[in-house]
């Protein structure tokens, strides 16, 4: 249930009890008065809404024209008998007193002290409920004169129900109760609904708390499916995002420390190279041309991979930060891996390396690429293979081949393979095959790591596949031109 829904609800009911509150009130106050709550129609409504007098006000209406007409017939007792008949059928009876004496007494009444009768003359508005002689009675008096001049009174007495007799009693208690349910039924629907707003508003303070203090493990538990339980469920996934941004932060920061590690490290075995060998010439270590010649062609080599690494390292800075260009065209991949294996045939021909090229036929390799970056991916895998093939007859093996929705190229090599428990971690920044293989290879441990982001830039997967004495083959997939709109990719 909604909190406006919640709240309607509450001021209605806060409105209605009351009313109602009223209403009972007035039926006491008429039980307490009248003795019979249909008298309220006399008392609330003028008499030009009654719709018809009941039976014993039209026979008190009769004995009234009779008083003027013929006040001497009320001395007759078989009329007086037949007018309380008539009015036993309404629940009354008849008393009638001449002067001080009663002349006649209805059999229902048998007992009664008429000493408490009104005198009289005795005026009334309303016809009251009274206590004669230990009964609650409401009487209506009719007041006439008799032919000799003495006066008579006629009284209508009703006996007070056991309701009226009850309210009589117990008014001070029943009106008392009805306050207190009042008061309580007000008192619990403010509590239930102070309750249902309140509650939850300190879970949230005390969420809220704890994490301005930094605790970001205290689930938010929404209480309900109001908007209260759903401003709970807001706070739960904002403590989720800050904890997921802050963890994410705190790994980049660990990142980075690895990073520049790493960096350092990478960067000083070169540069201690060449300043040795610096040193060197300069004390005159190098004293012939041969020997002067191979420190300065080791230095040469030092400074290009010295290079080469930081050309990487900030190739890998730029992918990392999503701020190397991509330029997406459609062309034929599979034309694109023929030239790429002519151009490598020839660089590699002096270190007789075989390379063997598969293409299926009768496939659509058109896909939707970077021309340069893509062929830093497979460069990166072909040097990275290359590093470490040791066999005399080294051997590349390019497949290329289409799925469904997928072009797939797999680039396998015949070195001596990778251990399978250091496969998953290749394509991990700074991971060097080398801490399987031995450290005399070399290189940034980049090469791989960028191929991936690459690959991944293009919405493909790359991944490796290697027996330790069998070679490794790398493969990596990439969408078909006609799986992606080309707005997609050029960000």
């Amino acid at each position: 249930m909604s909190i406006r829904l919640r709240l309607l609800l509450s001021y209605i009911a806060m409105i209605f009890i009351p009313i109602l509150f009223a209403i009972m009130s007035a039926l006491l106050v008429a039980l307490l008065f009248r003795g019979d709550v249909k008298e309220l129609r006399d008392i609330y409504l003028p008499p030009e809404h009654h719709e018809h007098l009941t039976a014993k006000d039209q026979l008190l209406l009769d004995l009234h024209r009779q008083s003027v007409k013929d006040s001497g017939r009320f001395l007759n007792p078989s009329y007086l008998r037949k007018v309380d008949k008539q009015l036993k059928k309404s629940g009354a009876a008849l008393v009638m007193r001449k002067e001080r004496t009663i002349t006649y007494l209805s059999s229902s009444l048998k007992g009664l002290d008429t000493e408490d009768l009104p005198s009289f003359g005795t005026y009334r508005e309303a016809d009251p409920v009274e206590r004669i002689d230990h009964r609650y009675v409401s009487f209506k008096q009719l007041d006439f004169f008799f032919p000799d001049n003495s006066e008579g009174s006629l009284f209508l007495i009703t006996d007070a129900s056991s309701l009226a007799k009850f309210v009589r009693s117990f008014f001070p208690g029943l009106f008392i109760g009805l306050i207190l349910i009042l008061i309580i039924t007000n008192g619990l629907l403010t509590y239930y609904v102070s309750r249902s707003i309140i509650r939850p508003i300190r879970e949230l303070q005390r969420a809220a708390k704890e994490m301005k203090e930094g605790n970001l493990n205290v689930k938010i538990e929404a209480m309900s499916k109001d908007e209260l339980g759903q401003l709970a469920m807001g706070f739960e996934e904002m403590r989720v995002r800050l904890k997921e941004s802050i963890e994410l932060q705190l790994a980049y920061e660990e990142n980075r420390k690895e990073l520049i590690a790493n960096i350092s490290h990478d960067l000083k075995t070169p540069i201690t190279t060449i300043k040795g060998y610096v040193e060197g010439i300069r004390d005159g270590v190098a004293n012939s041309p041969d020997r002067m010649e191979r420190y300065i062609q080791t230095i040469h080599n030092k400074a290009i991979d010295l290079d080469h690494m930081i050309d990487e390292l900030f190739l890998y800075s730029k992918l990392d930060l999503q701020r190397l260009p991509f330029y997406f065209e459609k062309f034929h991949f599979d034309d694109y891996v023929q030239d790429f294996v002519e151009e490598l045939r020839f660089d590699v021909e002096e270190k007789k390396v075989e390379i063997v090229l598969e293409i299926e036929k009768n496939r659509d390799y058109t896909v939707l690429g970077d021309r340069e970056h893509l062929k830093r991916v497979i460069t990166n895998i072909v040097n990275n293979s290359l590093k470490y093939i040791e066999n005399e007859n080294k051997k590349l093996s390019f497949h290329l081949s289409a799925l469904k929705s997928h072009i797939q190229l797999s680039i396998k090599d015949n070195g001596p393979g990778i251990d399978a428990k250091n496969l998953p971690f290749i394509f991990d920044r700074f991971y060097r095959a080398d801490l399987a293989r031995g450290t005399e290879k070399g290189g940034s441990g980049l090469g791989l790591s960028i191929a991936k982001r690459i690959i991944e830039e293009h919405h493909g997967s790359i991944w490796a596949e290697s027996t330790e004495g069998q070679g490794t083959k790398i493969l990596f997939t990439l969408k078909k031109a006609g799986e992606q709109d080309e707005n997609d990719f050029n960000h």
